[in-house]
C-alpha cells in the first residue's frame, strides 16, 4: 500500500482497538513510534499493548478504569493502548501533578488499578491506597502477546479525561469509543492524514490535546515522533523537526511563539505541511511572526476543541488566505458538528452578535463522571443529536467564521490549560483566616495573561503569604498558580452583593512580590542575567536571590531564558545543577566556574 494515500475510517460502530489493529497487521514493520534512539514499531506496540491488555484482565476486577501514572516516554503510549485493548477506560494523570490532584482522580475515578514504573512506585504507593498496581517494569513482554478474546464495543467509555471544576475539585469528561472512532475520522479527513505522515508530539499525558496527534498518527499508521519539551526545552525543537521530518504539528499559541523566538533567520520547517493551532486565542500578529519559517505550501489551521467534544470547527489558513481580523477565527464545524450561537435568552444571535457557543453532535462526550447533575446542565437530555452548552462566547463574521471571544463562566486558559479560577478560589479557601477570595485573569503592560488573586482576611487575622504558597503548591499545578496575590481590606461589591470582579484593582506591575527589599547584582555576570530574566519574564525589578521559578511561574519562558543565556556566555550548563538552587546569584557562580574552566582548557 502506497504511504501517501489515506486508509479511510468506514466505520465508527467499531473499537478504537479494532482499527488499530488493522493498522498494525497493514504496517506491521514500520515504525509507529520514535522517542530519540528508541523506535517501536507498529508489531511491537501492538504485541507490547496485548501483554498489558492480558495483565489488566488478570485481575478480574469489577471496575473498568486504570489509572495510567507514567513519566513522559514511549511507556505511556504502550500502556495506553493495552488498557483500552483491555476494554477499561484509561485515566491519564500527569506525574508533576500535586499529591490531592493526583489522589483525586484515582479516587473519584473508582480506577481497579494504576500502571506505573520503578521511578513512581513510590508516589503511587502512597497515594492509591489499596488499588492493585502494575508496574511495567517488571512485566515480561514476550509472554501473553496475543489479541484479548474479545474487543470493546462501541458505547464501551474510553476515557476519563480530568479538567479543572467549579466546585474547587477537577471533574472527569468520559466518552464512548463511537464517539472518539467519529472525532479521529472528521480530524484525519480534515487534515487528510496518511501514512507518510510524521507527527510531533510533546504534550503532558494529562492534558486532553494529547490524544489529537497520538491517535492521528496512530489509527492511520503515520509515525508518532516525542521530544521531551519540560525535560529538553525550546532550543532543541527547532532540531527535532528538522532531524525527524516533522510533517504535521500541533501546537498552543503560547508555545509556538516560545518556539519561534529560538529560531534563527533564514531557519525553514521544510516538511511541516500543516500546522495547527488549538488551545488559546490566535491573532493577526502570531502568523506574521510563524509564516517566515514555514514553506509558502505549508497549511495553518485555527482548530477549536474541548474536551468533551474534542475537534469541533477549524479555519484553514493557506499562504493567500485573506486575514481581515486581529482575532483569527475559529472557522466552520467540521463533519458531524452543528453550532449556533444563542444570547442570554436562548434565542439564536445574528451575525456579529456576541452569545454562547452551543453544540450539537451525536458525537458529544457522556457527560462528566459522578456529576449528573452538572452532565444534565451542560448536556441536555435530547433525542439522538446531542446538545453540549460549551459556556465559550462567540459570534459569527460577516464571512460566515465563527469567532471566538472568552468564556461566559470564570474558565479561562493559560498556556492551553483549561483552568477554573473557582479551584483557585477554593484553594484559598482552605485557609480558616481567609474570609473572602476571588482570582481573575488579568493582561500585564506586555500583553500576557495572568492569574491575580485577592484575599480578605477574617477581622483581627493574618495570614504568612509563604503558607498561602506552600498550599498552591501543594494542591494546584504551576500554570494555575496565581502570579500576584493581592490582599485587600475587602472586596468590591455589586449593587446585588456579588463580588465585582471588573472592579478587582490592578497589582503593581512593576513587583514580583511585596515581600522586602530585593538583593541588586554585585558583579557583571549578574548584571546580565538579571537583564536577560526581565527581558523574558518582562518582570522587574528582579533581585539576584530570588527564586526565579516562581518569578517566572512560566517553564516556557524559563526554557528560552536558559537558551539566551547559553548563547550570551557561550556556555552549556546541566540544567539540573542549575534548578537545584535556582537563583541569579547561583547561576552566575555557575557561569563563573564553567568559563574558567573553558580557559583554562
Amino acid at each position: 500500500m502506497k504511504l501517501e494515500k489515506q486508509i479511510p475510517i468506514l466505520n465508527i460502530e467499531q473499537s478504537l482497538p479494532e482499527r488499530f489493529d488493522f493498522i498494525a497487521d497493514t504496517f506491521a514493520d514500520k515504525i509507529a513510534i520514535r522517542e530519540g534512539n528508541n523506535d517501536l514499531t507498529y508489531r511491537s506496540l501492538q504485541e507490547k499493548a496485548n501483554v498489558i491488555a492480558n495483565q489488566i484482565l488478570s485481575l478480574g476486577s469489577d471496575q473498568k478504569q486504570i489509572v495510567l501514572f507514567l513519566s513522559f516516554g514511549i511507556d505511556q503510549l504502550v500502556s495506553l493502548m493495552g488498557i483500552i485493548k483491555s476494554g477499561c477506560a484509561y485515566v491519564p494523570v500527569d506525574t508533576s501533578w500535586p499529591a490531592h490532584r493526583i489522589e483525586f482522580s484515582i479516587t473519584d475515578s473508582s480506577a481497579a488499578a494504576v500502571i506505573t514504573d520503578n521511578v513512581n512506585m513510590g508516589q503511587v504507593k502512597a497515594l492509591s491506597a489499596d488499588r492493585q498496581i502494575i508496574n511495567i517494569d517488571e512485566i515480561d513482554f514476550k509472554q501473553n502477546t496475543h489479541q484479548p478474546e474479545k474487543y470493546p464495543v462501541a458505547d464501551d467509555n474510553i476515557h476519563i479525561l480530568y479538567t479543572s471544576g467549579s466546585t474547587g475539585e477537577p471533574k472527569g469528561v468520559y466518552t464512548s469509543h463511537r464517539n472518539q472512532m467519529h472525532f479521529v475520522k472528521r480530524f484525519s479527513e480534515y487534515i487528510r492524514i496518511s501514512p507518510a505522515d510524521i507527527f510531533s508530539y510533546y504534550f503532558s499525558i494529562g492534558f486532553s490535546a494529547h490524544a489529537m496527534p497520538s491517535l492521528g498518527a496512530l489509527l492511520n499508521g503515520a509515525t508518532l515522533a516525542m521530544y521531551n519539551l519540560k525535560k529538553f526545552g525550546f532550543p532543541g525543537l527547532s532540531e527535532f523537526f528538522i532531524k525527524e521530518g516533522i510533517t504535521v504539528s500541533l501546537m498552543i499559541p503560547s508555545i509556538m511563539r516560545h518556539f519561534r523566538a529560538t529560531l534563527e533567520k533564514g531557519f525553514k520547517l521544510e516538511k511541516l505541511r500543516t500546522l495547527m493551532i488549538a488551545g488559546e486565542t490566535l491573532y493577526y500578529n502570531d502568523i506574521l511572526q510563524i509564516r517566515p519559517y514555514l514553506k509558502l505550501r505549508t497549511d495553518i489551521i485555527n482548530i477549536y476543541a474541548s474536551t468533551e467534544m474534542f475537534m469541533v470547527c477549524a479555519f484553514l489558513m493557506k499562504k493567500d488566505t485573506l486575514l481581515n481580523q486581529n482575532i483569527i477565527p475559529i472557522g466552520l464545524p467540521v463533519d458531524g458538528i452543528d453550532i449556533k450561537i444563542h444570547n442570554k435568552d436562548g434565542m439564536e444571535c445574528e451575525a456579529n452578535h456576541v452569545g454562547e457557543m452551543i453544540i450539537y453532535s451525536r458525537y458529544a462526550a457522556l457527560g462528566y463522571w459522578n456529576k449528573p447533575e452538572l452532565t444534565n446542565e451542560d448536556f441536555p437530555p435530547q433525542d439522538k443529536i446531542r446538545r453540549f452548552n460549551s459556556h465559550d462566547l462567540a459570534y459569527i463574521n460577516t464571512d460566515g467564521n465563527i469567532v471566538h471571544v472568552g468564556r461566559r463562566d470564570a474558565m479561562v486558559k493559560i498556556r492551553g490549560q483549561r483552568v477554573d479560577l473557582s479551584e483557585i478560589e477554593n484553594c484559598l479557601l482552605y485557609m480558616k483566616d481567609i474570609q473572602e477570595v476571588a482570582a481573575v485573569l488579568k493582561e500585564d503592560p506586555f500583553g500576557n495573561k495572568v492569574i491575580v488573586a485577592y484575599y480578605v482576611c477574617r477581622s483581627n487575622r493574618k495570614v504568612d503569604e509563604k503558607v498561602l504558597q506552600a498550599v498552591f503548591l501543594r494542591r494546584l499545578p504551576v500554570f494555575m498558580i496565581p502570579k500576584f496575590l493581592l490582599k485587600l481590606d475587602s472586596l468590591p461589591k455589586t449593587d446585588s452583593g456579588k463580588t465585582d470582579y471588573q472592579s478587582l484593582p490592578d497589582p503593581d506591575w512593576g513587583k514580583t512580590s511585596g515581600q522586602g527589599e530585593i538583593k541588586h547584582p554585585s558583579n557583571p555576570i549578574e548584571d546580565q542575567l538579571v537583564l536577560i530574566f526581565e527581558k523574558h519574564f518582562e518582570v522587574y525589578q528582579i533581585g539576584v536571590q530570588e527564586n526565579f521559578l516562581q518569578v517566572g511561574h512560566d517553564s516556557l519562558k524559563l526554557f528560552v531564558a536558559f537558551d539566551t543565556i547559553e548563547k550570551t556566555f557561550d556556555i552549556k550548563f546541566d540544567l539540573d545543577s542549575v534548578l537545584k538552587t535556582p537563583t541569579i546569584e547561583a547561576m552566575a557562580v555557575i557561569i563563573k566556574n564553567l568559563q574558567e574552566a573553558k580557559h583554562e582548557a
